[in-house]
């Protein structure tokens, strides 16, 4: 039985002091959510503590520096989002919108998620993906197959397909799904504006698949998967998404698109 909670929402990003050149915008934006009544904590895994006091002094947030001993930027992440995590679960919060410091957020971007009731329910945005090869600006949520598509890829690709099931496969969403602005189930929503109610982050914590490339925050939804808890993206929450900010240009201003394959 789930017990009632009063609405309470943290607003929490975990950051380093690599992502200054966005912050003017993503505070812009987390300042001045319509919400009625939100927290705002930002945990920074910078080696020294110089960025923690910038935000504090910039900004007027709070910001816990994390001063772990993680030489892996990724573990340095993990164990800034458990903080945040705890933060949630010591002060009470029925609910976390887990944010990455570089995506720019829809001013109600917490009522809209709240409306969908959902345990794990993310907007969207886009990032760029080697896809075979190729450069892709891509919708950051995977969807599962169909069973109609599903059995189409067994029939096309047998030696790959015959010993999955329909849930280990997973596919960007459409173009036509983005716009239709509905709350679809997903495999993997953006997890960079996820609103996580206080069932999840009591129970699951961040971490890494182990001899895997994938990042934390697959590891936690597959970990609140396996606790029953499935997870949805709410197309009509649109953010932003300050990547291109992270790559170089050459001489004439153009992207150098190797970076993005690498």
């Amino acid at each position: 039985m789930i017990k009632m909670m009063e609405t309470k929402i943290l607003v929490a990003t975990a950051t380093y002091s690599g992502m200054e050149y966005c912050e003017n915008k993503f505070f812009d934006k987390v300042l001045n959510l319509s919400y009625n009544s939100y927290d705002i904590l930002v945990v920074d895994n910078s080696k020294e503590e110089e960025y923690s006091i910038k935000l504090r002094e910039k900004f007027g947030v709070e910001v816990i520096w994390d001063d772990g001993e993680e030489k892996r930027s990724i573990l340095r992440l993990i164990g800034s989002r458990n903080k945040i995590l705890e933060y949630g679960i010591k002060n009470g919060y029925s609910h976390i919108l887990m944010l990455d410091a570089d995506v720019i957020l829809p001013e109600n971007i917490i009522e809209e998620l709240l409306s969908c009731n959902k345990s794990l329910v993310g907007g969207i945005y886009y990032n760029y993906f080697n896809v075979n090869g190729a450069v892709r600006h891509c919708p950051v949520a995977w969807a599962y197959f169909s069973e109609k598509e599903f059995e189409e890829m067994k029939k096309l690709y047998p030696e790959v397909v015959s010993s999955k099931t329909r849930k280990d496969m997973k596919r960007y969403l459409t173009e036509e799904e983005v716009k239709s602005g509905e709350l679809l189930e997903v495999a993997y929503p953006s997890a960079g504006c996820m609103l996580i109610r206080w069932e999840v982050f009591e129970k699951v914590r961040y971490g890494q698949e182990e001899d895997s490339n994938t990042g934390d925050d697959i590891y936690f939804i597959n970990r609140a998967r396996e606790l029953g808890f499935e997870s949805y993206c709410f197309t009509k929450v649109k953010c932003g998404h300050l990547v291109l900010e992270k790559y170089k240009r050459d001489e004439k201003g153009n992207y150098i698109y190797e970076d993005f394959l690498n």
